[in-house]
């Protein structure tokens, strides 16, 4: 029951009673007033925190609804404390910043209601004590389980319409009847509705797979069980004993019966919808091991369960329906006899593909058109709303994908929902969106991880949950987008409405001004098109709301006065970078809790008010056209930044404090900084960047590179050269050991210099751009780049490339582009075993041949998986 409110709560109220020198209190009079108060408050809410983490949640169902008013309810008054605090310090430094008087305003300094926001924090701390007392009652006397009884085992012999599983199940037949004496366990992973049970029970049924198994066994195990049952349900299905009989066994005759039947037996057992390590560990003891070649194969949306359950195993990963594949379930489903009619095969074809290759969500869909009129003019309406149709469907099939929430993590469970309110089909940037989820407080510290670092674990177990897809990967692998099944986020839509947690609205949805305040009034969090946001900006107030994001793109959009932000007094999120504007206000920095701020604008300067931010952790601000922005003089005071994204070549001003207040403590992000030859003193204000680009330019007083090796944080690195022609005669390159992924464009190095970068341990990306190394012949040598995954070419005069299969033990991908000089690729680039593809540029013939001979040899050693590609003039690969 862990709330992210309650600790952004607590981290503000220890800075009101612990410092004054923070620019939001500055020994601020109305702060030292309210102090001992502030430290009331926070006593209660420390000592209810430490019962929401001590509290010990029993699992049925019963006790998820109790929990989950119970999380309401300490949510709505978090909020309410959270809101009286913030409002009180908003107001606390308006007041004490005369210029920044609203006019019609009430400043008044002084905390109202918090007496009554901390009676209410002791009436959730004693329902919270009598929710466990009873839970503990509960446990001592628990109701009985029920049974599955024989129905799930007979279920999986019920024939279905089955498209698109043939290579999946050689597969799985492959690994069921190998060679393999001992007991092997093997796992189909995929999310719900994707087929895991589908293809199971194919397996399961092939005739092969009976004749070869002495013994076949079915049990689904589900969210709710009990251990008794799920023994009860094996031993039923592979003995002769009467289901009656063996119900009155007590618990260990049965488990000894189960283990007996199997014994010496060749069997296979099929534990279905496994969801917990505990269900594993209370069946894997009844599975003997007689090297007879018996398997074990289990179906699970969860791939830390099929790790859990063998550790480098074999999992199956289930993909979704290709569009053909689900075009013909379709049709197979609505038509079983017949043929799709022509006049249906058009509207036919979209409602196939807005189902986005989930069976389940075809199976359900052709439920419906089989009922209704099969004309032309319904199809297409249907084909305009797929989802809605499924998710309103009476037989609940959005309660199925729902099972995936009820175990899930409170932290993962505001993840999750958090993107739901990303537009349908939305391709979502990994980086924007752990920037948004450590903006709204959802990421927890974990020891020495960086929040970002947490985010992306965060981020990784959904997507192991089956629950997130990977849209985009970057050039190391890792995620670089990510999406979310349209039925997967309908569920987090309408969990959302259910909870209060968000509200989503667009054009095609617009309210009324009276209905739309009356539906915002207690909302936190809004995503919403441009105009709602003028909406509330011009005629209401809006005090709840702590995150304002926009999607739809708006052209031009004025954000210049200050009434347009007085209703957002309280947000913390504020992104806008769909709406263009002409200017960054000044009045933002009436915003003094933001912590994230995304604005498009084609302003050349940043006003120094917004520097005033001292909360604010991510500064993004898109730009129509490249060019240069000094940033103000005050920018240090943003102690909390992280993140500096500017679509602009930017300059920190130079500071001749010798002590720490201009070093940016907390930055791990700038997307493109102005660098000469001295730069030291500037890359030592930024000690933990991990993410930097950089313009480096000639300094006429000294000519050197800039010395990255300085920076022990640093991860990944661009550098580019604006000017054509060379500028750095003295480039004594350094970089740290840290560095992951490097670009290199226009620094025109000598090839030699390479050394230095050839050394790097944990260099996994290596791109080199438009001179960014001059001269006819690359050598290689000795030199092992240990590491490197991915290796890009692209705009270099280099004629001659001397290469060996040890240089690049682990390179997968290799991009040859515009190398118009390049007289071939070296021939053993092609004994390099984990190489998986060759990306060439079609107008360099000598290098097209070279790739083709590896791809031969690449076939003919029965590498099949290799793929050579010749990219044609005006494709980009990152």
């Amino acid at each position: 029951m862990a709330n992210a409110g309650l600790d952004l709560l607590m981290v503000s109220l220890k800075k009101l009673i612990c410092y004054d020198s923070t620019p939001l209190i500055n020994n601020n009079p109305c702060v030292q007033d309210e102090r001992p108060r502030f430290q009331f408050l926070y006593q209660e809410l420390e000592s209810l925190r430490s019962f929401v983490l001590n509290m010990e949640i029993t699992k049925g169902p019963h006790d998820q609804v109790k929990t989950r008013n119970l999380e309401r309810r300490l949510r709505d008054v978090v909020e309410e404390a959270e809101d009286i605090v913030d409002l009180f310090l908003t107001r606390a430094f308006i007041r004490n910043n005369t210029s920044m008087m609203i006019c019609g305003s009430d400043v008044s300094c002084h905390l109202p209601n918090i007496d009554s926001a901390i009676e209410n924090i002791k009436s959730i701390k004693k329902e919270l004590t009598d929710t466990k007392t009873q839970s503990q009652s509960e446990v001592l006397h628990p109701t009985a389980g029920t049974l599955p009884g024989k129905s799930s085992c007979s279920a999986v012999l019920k024939e279905e319409v089955i498209v698109g599983l043939d290579d999946d199940s050689m597969v799985l037949m492959d690994r069921l009847t190998g060679n393999q004496k001992q007991l092997d366990i093997i796992s189909i992973v995929g999310m719900g509705g994707l087929g895991k049970t589908t293809l199971a029970t194919r397996v399961f049924n092939d005739p092969f797979i009976v004749y070869h198994f002495h013994v076949r066994a079915w049990v689904s195990v589900s969210q709710v069980y009990t251990k008794k049952d799920l023994l009860i349900s094996l031993l039923t299905s592979i003995s002769k004993l009467a289901l009656e009989n063996i119900k009155k066994l007590r618990g260990e005759k049965i488990s000894e019966l189960l283990y007996k039947s199997l014994k010496g037996k060749r069997y296979l057992i099929v534990i279905d919808d496994l969801w917990s390590a505990k269900a594993w560990d209370d069946l894997k003891m009844h599975f003997p091991n007689d090297n007879t070649r018996s398997r074990i194969l289990l179906t699970t949306r969860l791939s830390e369960i099929a790790f859990y359950a063998k550790p480098g195993g074999f999992t199956y990963n289930l993909q979704f329906l290709t569009k053909e594949e689900s075009w013909e379930l379709l049709c197979r489903k609505v038509f079983p006899e017949d043929g799709c009619p022509e006049r249906l095969i058009k509207p036919g074809i979209q409602i196939a593909k807005k189902c986005q290759g989930l069976p389940l969500a075809l199976v359900v869909i052709a439920g419906l058109l089989m009922k209704e009129e099969r004309s032309p003019e319904l199809w297409e309406k249907v084909a305009e709303s797929v989802i809605s149709y499924i998710a309103g469907d009476p037989k609940g099939y959005l309660d199925t994908l729902a099972l995936s929430l009820v175990h899930l993590p409170r932290h993962l469970r505001d993840c999750f929902l958090y993107v739901g309110g990303f537009p349908e089909d939305c391709t979502i940037p990994v980086r924007r969106l752990i920037w948004l989820w450590i903006a709204e407080g959802f990421i927890l510290e974990d020891g020495q991880k960086t929040l970002e670092e947490v985010a992306e674990d965060y981020l990784l177990d959904l997507v192991d949950r089956s629950l997130l897809i990977v849209a985009k990967r970057r050039s190391n692998g890792g995620i670089k987008a990510c999406r979310i099944h349209d039925l997967l986020r309908e569920l987090c839509l309408k969990k959302a409405r259910e909870e209060n947690f968000f509200m989503k609205t667009s054009r095609s949805g617009y309210l009324t001004s009276s209905k739309f305040i009356s539906c915002t009034d207690k909302q936190r969090r809004l995503f919403a098109d441009s105009n709602f946001f003028y909406e509330i900006s011009s005629d209401h107030s809006a005090p709840h709301i702590r995150s304002f994001v926009c999607f739809n793109k708006e052209w031009y959009f004025s954000l210049g006065v200050q009434r347009c932000f007085h209703p957002f007094l309280l947000v913390r999120v504020l992104d806008l970078q769909t709406i263009h504007t002409p200017t960054v206000p000044l009045a933002l920095e009436l915003l003094v809790h933001l912590r994230h701020l995304a604005l498009w604008s084609e302003v050349t300067r940043l006003p120094s008010s917004v520097c005033n931010l001292c909360n604010l952790q991510t500064l993004i601000l898109k730009e129509n056209y490249s060019g240069f922005m000094k940033l103000p003089e005050n920018i240090a005071n943003m102690v909390n930044l992280r993140h500096l994204w500017i679509e602009m070549i930017i300059s920190i001003p130079e500071t001749h404090n010798p002590t720490n207040s201009g070093v940016f403590f907390n930055l791990q992000t700038v997307s493109m900084l102005r660098l000469h030859g001295r730069a030291e003193s500037l890359l030592k204000r930024i000690p933990n960047i991990r993410k930097l680009g950089c313009a480096v330019y000639e300094d006429k007083k000294e000519d050197s590179f800039p010395s990255f090796g300085l920076l022990n944080h640093l991860e990944t690195l661009k550098v580019i050269q604006p000017e054509v022609k060379s500028l750095l005669s003295n480039k004594r390159i350094s970089f740290p050991a840290t560095l992951r992924k490097l670009t290199l464009s226009g620094c025109r190095f000598p090839w030699f210099d390479m050394s230095n970068i050839q050394w790097l341990p944990n260099l996994e990306v290596l791109k080199l751009l438009n001179y960014a190394f001059e001269g006819p012949l690359w050598d290689t040598g000795e030199g092992q780049f240990r590491q490197l995954k991915f290796l890009k070419l692209q705009n270099l005069d280099i004629q001659q490339w001397n290469a060996y299969s040890t240089n690049f033990p682990c390179l997968k991908r290799l991009v040859l582009l515009e190398c118009h000089y390049l007289t071939g690729i070296p021939d053993e680039v092609g004994d390099i075993h984990t190489l998986e593809t060759i990306d060439v540029d079609k107008r360099n013939h000598f290098v097209v041949k070279s790739a083709n001979k590896i791809q031969e040899e690449q076939h003919a050693m029965g590498n099949y998986e290799f793929k050579m590609n010749v990219i044609g003039l005006f494709t980009s690969i990152r």
